[in-house]
């Protein structure tokens, strides 16, 4: 398990924050869950500790996942279905994206349901959003009947 996984858990980013905690309990707890991590990464997110910069660890860890990411040529994307779907059909949507060069070719996916969307899909990466929901659809065909242009103020 990397570190970026244990420190953006709500419960984690809530633990750091704390006022109420110690610098010694939180410098404790960091060195049992680290005991098998590199000890250079225990040593930072110590000193960060020490200097009561504890609150800032999950967002030091998120960026550096994502230079890691960028570094290493691994696109981070959210795919957003109205239900589950087969992994083929995952691997085949991806494939597509990755052959159009809008994604790289190893991907870090998270996947999300939301019955709102109806049907289709949505995939979130690199601040853009590629929206094929049915919601979405009927969204822009709502847009495009309240536009007739033979009906003028009636």
């Amino acid at each position: 398990m990397e570190l970026w996984n244990i420190v953006k858990a709500d419960e984690m980013r809530t633990f750091l924050k704390s006022p109420i905690i110690s610098s010694v309990r939180k410098a404790d707890v960091f060195e049992k869950l680290l005991k098998n991590f590199d000890q250079s990464l225990l040593q930072t997110l110590l000193v960060m500790i020490d200097h009561k910069r504890e609150a800032y660890i999950s967002d030091f860890c998120r960026a550096f996942h994502l230079l890691y990411n960028k570094e290493n040529k691994v696109s981070q994307a959210k795919l957003i279905t109205a239900d589950t779907i087969g992994e083929d059909t995952v691997k085949e949507l991806l494939d597509t994206f990755k052959q159009k060069g809008f994604l790289e070719a190893d991907v870090e996916l998270i996947k999300e349901i939301d019955p709102s969307i109806v049907g289709g899909f949505i995939l979130e990466f690199d601040g853009k959003v590629y929206n094929a929901s049915l919601l979405h659809s009927l969204d822009q065909l709502n847009k495009k009947f309240n536009e007739n242009l033979y009906i003028k103020n009636l």
